[in-house]
């Protein structure tokens, strides 16, 4: 599960970071997510625990 506050690119936690390389944006440093990636995350991580709370159905 990506950590809500991961690197904006890769979603990698900013302690495990160091550098990285992904195709979108090639060999790069931890860049601080948005606003909007942060909250996109947070409710894609409660919506994951409620879902496996209800057993499946939601």
């Amino acid at each position: 599960m990506t950590e809500p506050n991961g690197c904006a690119h890769c979603d990698i936690a900013l302690r495990e970071h160091f550098r990285r390389w992904t195709p979108q944006c090639g060999w790069h440093a931890w860049v601080q997510p948005s606003t909007a990636q942060i909250l996109a995350r947070m409710q894609a991580r409660r919506a994951a625990r409620l879902n496996s709370q209800n057993g499946g159905t939601r």
